[in-house]
């Protein structure tokens, strides 16, 4: 099975590692559906196989604040593991996704029976915090378009994929109105911002895929 050559569960023992498999459900869910919801218990640990989810809180206000892309061979929740009983942020397909979903007590188990997969986990949450501070300091500006222009640096760095050229392609359809909600923006503004950065050569933007062509 592919997980037995993830890096993810590398360093589990056979005996762990069968353990593990025994309790896992293979499930597939078409784009836009929402896999828990931010205040739901939390019971289960999710490995992407394929696809792509988002993860995000909702504000007092009701609105979207972005918190983190998940590609696949990574896996979700890691906030609150071994403490909370709810789910801290919502999780919502972005394509068409393949996972891998575990009982989030036999994923802790696991664990806490090999050192070396709790040292992975600490620095996946290390990642995640550093990935999220990054995101708030880039929107800490008045200007929309630095904003818009952070934003998708911000997904590519996230789920790009660097090209020899020095480009960076976002291989997931990304759409304006996304957009907007990332960078604080409205989708009006979005829009016209992103036209600018095509036209600056900073960007190409076509049938909702991002070519990111400077570094930065």
């Amino acid at each position: 099975m592919q997980l037995r050559r993830s890096p993810e569960f590398a360093n589990l023992s056979v005996v762990e590692m069968d353990r593990l498999l025994a309790s896992v459900q293979i499930k597939e869910f078409h784009r836009g559906q929402v896999l828990f919801d931010q205040g739901d218990p939390r019971n289960y640990y999710y490995y992407i196989l394929s696809g792509i989810v988002k993860t995000f809180h909702w504000s007092e206000d009701g609105d979207e604040q972005l918190y983190l892309y998940v590609r696949p061979h990574k896996g979700f929740p890691y906030i609150g593991l071994f403490e909370d009983q709810l789910y801290s942020y919502t999780a919502q397909t972005m394509t068409k996704v393949r996972l891998a979903v575990f009982p989030i007590e036999v994923y802790e188990k696991a664990v806490r029976s090999s050192p070396a997969m709790g040292i992975a986990v600490i620095k996946e949450m290390s990642r995640i915090i550093q990935s999220e501070e990054a995101q708030l300091r880039s929107m800490v500006t008045t200007s929309a378009k630095s904003r818009v222009w952070n934003a998708i640096w911000y997904i590519g760095q996230q789920i790009g994929e660097p090209k020899d050229d020095g480009t960076t392609l976002i291989p997931y359809p990304i759409t304006l109105i996304e957009l907007s909600k990332i960078s604080g923006t409205t989708r009006e503004t979005t829009s016209q911002m992103v036209a600018e950065l095509v036209g600056e050569k900073r960007i190409l933007y076509n049938r909702k895929f991002f070519l990111i062509l400077e570094n930065g």
